[in-house]
């Protein structure tokens, strides 16, 4: 049976990951065929097989027409930016966000069944993340009609960076966009869904106000509804650098404890009377509908409803008194959710609740713990650590050194104190004096709990394995040599792995080389250098009102997946926000020796040295230089940017920031550019006000990269600014199409790095975008 299941588990997982989808008639008629040459098929042996594999192209089927639809939900790329008016229901609550000088709303909005605007006609009910830009009056639950802008779900795409566009597939969503103008409500049934909406939204609002006297009132809401608008990034800091982060995401160990309240309640009740298969099914009955009450209050999240089925399936289980392996059920648990959402893949959540269980399950059966509780918690939480380190490493999470310890103590304060203490208070709510004095007494206990994690996380910062994959298989190696069955040798061997994985050197370039990377941050421009022995970062990207910056999001990852704990030099080109907004956030992280700038007068705070007074210099075989653009106070801000070259044996790489054409003019007339350009990031991010013909005629670069996001308000880059370079014989790139690109610069020319390429299906294929032109060759 165990076999059946993984067969199908592997069908409807491995399709998800692919950058294609096979056609789902295909697979069902390829599971048809297997089918029958198993029925006629006279040797059981084959015949298992062939059922086998008939099972896997069903389960595979099944996953991509599921893949499909989702596609088919997809607003088109097409109508980026267009207006449509749409009809759906709002999905509370509303978030507010912005601040007090810009504040705005996030929402989910679901659309009804069969609606249509420009030929965007989704089947089902496709779901979206909008924002709305003026005081709401949209009630949570309501159905309303909404004139919209919207786009496919989308986001940068960088090593170590987070990966918006893919937690938006992973999570439901069809595209984001804002709302334009609030039309009217639409009239019909609010139904189950819409009751449930509103009145969850209400029961926030009213627990935030009663709970807001507290101390710890964003711990607590977050804990008791999953609501997590309170938290602010000081909580996140501690609980990340503690390897904490779990305690506030409702997933399967809070559904866990409440269902082993709703067990023991049931227990207690079924020795008052019932015994036998009945008292089970009420223990079963219980525990199950704690944990479906509980996961009502958090919201029906994703994770929730994962861990609502393990506990579905563990009930039954019981309920039927059926002498089920752990390994049986922690595998049906697992299948059932990817029937329901083969998506589910794409979650570092399903693999850390799954892993969890698994390696709790094998230290639980391992007999030498057995009788020593507190030795048991000691090898559980090790081994919860060492397993899933190649986890966290994968999707590109921090290692914590203090981890072990804090969650041997967290976790059971958590699990046994706090939210005992938060349900009993809530549970009192007829009683305000009692409920509250019991609020109060949860509040002094997450007080120590709180101090105790920030005093942690100042003890050691978080490690981030370099190595990329390999590093991932070093960190599966360990953990399945340290968690063999007992009696097997070579556990030891565990620990070198270990250190190999925290230890593994970063790659650097070698000498008379540099490497180039330009980071995907947006409509915004950060470049890092990188010679054999210096560093040296041009721009941080933008930063918004939202609070989101582009040096936490894309530029820091970056920088610790690549080993680099300080800068050389920072070159801020100029004042303006989509170049130099992140500066605050960068500099607050990493060390900085020299810090240089094209507007010294907007960057003052830092004491930043004017880039147009800076000589040549020389790294590592790499000349350097700022060219003399002839800037002065009074030329904008634009073409106030420094221009940076940096040159191997006549060979060069230009990155001219936001100069137009007339700074063009001068750099040309100059004569400071001489020699072969080879990688050119285009001025401007491909502005038609940049790119002049005389520049790009003379410059004649082998490779141009646009430092612009896929969609764009400014619709930049320029089609005129591209055809040009097209003619030129230039292959062109954009960072919002491609993502991060990384190029090396030698004395035999620029050559790129893995070239941009589809990894999943829902991705775009990048193009190079000069192709296809009818241009003479370089």
């Amino acid at each position: 049976m165990l076999s059946w299941m993984m067969t199908a588990v592997a069908g409807l997982a491995w399709l998800p990951m692919m950058p294609f989808l096979p056609p789902w008639p295909v697979l069902s008629a390829g599971a048809l065929a297997s089918s029958l040459v198993a029925f006629f098929c006279r040797s059981s042996g084959r015949r298992s097989a062939l059922g086998l594999f008939a099972l896997f192209l069903l389960c595979s089927a099944w996953s991509s027409a599921y893949c499909q639809s989702r596609l088919d939900q997809w607003f088109p790329a097409s109508l980026a930016g267009e207006e449509v008016v749409l009809a759906g229901r709002v999905i509370g609550p509303l978030e507010k966000r912005g601040g007090e000088a810009r504040p705005y709303w996030r929402f989910d909005f679901q659309l009804l069944p069969g609606q249509c605007a420009q030929h965007y006609c989704p089947p089902g009910r496709p779901r979206f993340r909008l924002n709305l830009y003026q005081t709401p009056v949209l009630e949570p639950g309501g159905l309303w009609r909404l004139r919209l802008k919207l786009r496919p779900p989308s986001g940068t795409r960088s090593p170590g960076a987070f990966d918006y566009a893919r937690w938006l597939m992973a999570n439901g969503y069809s595209g984001t966009g804002y709302v334009r103008e609030v039309l009217r409500p639409v009239s019909g049934s609010a139904g189950i869904a819409g009751h449930y909406n509103h009145g969850r939204s209400s029961m926030l609002d009213g627990a935030a106000d009663d709970l807001s006297r507290y101390r710890h009132h964003a711990v607590m809401r977050a804990l008791l509804f999953a609501d997590r608008r309170a938290m602010d990034n000081e909580h996140w800091r501690v609980f990340a650098a503690t390897g904490t982060s779990h305690l506030m995401a409702i997933s399967g160990m809070h559904i866990g404890i409440v269902l082993a309240w709703g067990m023991l309640l049931g227990r207690c009740v079924s020795a008052m009377g019932h015994g036998g298969r009945r008292g089970l099914q009420l223990i079963a009955a219980t525990g199950f509908l704690a944990a479906l009450l509980y996961a009502a209050m958090a919201g029906f999240s994703l994770p929730t409803q994962r861990a609502l089925i393990m506990a579905g399936v563990l009930c039954l289980t019981l309920a039927l008194a059926r002498q089920q392996s752990s390994w049986s059920a922690l595998c049906l648990a697992l299948l059932l959710i990817l029937l329901v959402d083969p998506l589910s893949v794409h979650s570092a959540g399903l693999y850390l609740s799954f892993g969890a269980v698994a390696i709790l399950l094998s230290v639980a059966q391992d007999r030498r713990w057995q009788g020593h509780p507190w030795r048991l918690a000691l090898v559980a939480q090790l081994s919860l650590i060492i397993a899933l380190a190649p986890v966290l490493t994968a999707w590109g999470f921090g290692l914590s050194a203090v981890a072990l310890p804090v969650n041997l103590l967290a976790i059971p304060l958590l699990a046994l104190v706090i939210m005992p203490l938060l349900f009993a208070a809530l549970l009192l709510s007829p009683f305000p004096e009692i409920s509250h004095a019991v609020f109060g007494l949860a509040d002094a206990v997450l007080e120590l709990l709180m101090s105790g994690l920030a005093w942690s996380a100042e003890l050691s910062p978080l490690w981030w394995p370099q190595g990329g994959g390999l590093a991932v298989l070093l960190g599966l190696a360990a953990a399945g040599l340290m968690l063999l069955p007992p009696g097997l040798p070579g556990r030891v061997l565990c620990l070198p792995l270990l250190v190999l994985l925290l230890f593994f050197p970063s790659a650097r370039p070698a000498l008379g080389s540099a490497l180039i990377t330009v980071l995907d941050v947006g409509q915004g421009l950060s470049v890092l250098i990188e010679t054999a022995e210096h560093r040296l970062l041009y721009d941080v990207g933008p930063d918004f009102d939202s609070g989101y910056n582009s040096a936490d999001a894309v530029v820091l990852p970056y920088l610790r997946k690549r080993g680099v704990g300080a800068l050389d030099r920072l070159v801020l080109s100029h004042g303006d926000r989509d170049h130099s907004g992140s500066a605050d956030a960068l500099l607050e992280v990493v060390p900085v020796n020299e810090l240089l700038s094209g507007e010294v007068e907007r960057h003052r705070r830092f004491a930043a040295r004017d880039c147009h007074a800076e000589t040549p210099w020389h790294w590592d075989g790499v000349s350097f230089a700022f060219l003399p653009t002839g800037a002065t106070v009074s030329d904008n801000p634009n073409n106030r940017s420094c221009v940076l070259t940096l040159s191997i044996d006549g060979r060069q790489v230009v990155i001219p920031g936001d100069i137009e054409s007339l700074v063009e003019s001068r750099l040309l007339a100059s004569g400071a550019l001489q020699g072969e350009v080879s990688l050119l990031l285009a001025a401007h991010h491909g502005s038609r006000s940049s790119s002049s013909l005389a520049w790009v005629k003379t410059l004649n670069p082998e490779h141009v990269v646009f430092t612009a996001s896929r969609f764009n308000r400014y619709a930049h880059p320029h089609h005129a600014v591209v055809q040009r370079y097209a003619r030129q014989g230039s292959q062109c790139w954009q960072t919002g199409m491609t993502g991060s690109l990384q190029f090396i610069l030698s004395g035999e020319g620029v050559s790129m790095i893995d070239p941009p390429a589809k990894r999943f299906f829902w991705q775009h294929s990048p193009i190079e975008m000069c192709a296809g032109e009818d241009s003479p060759s370089r």
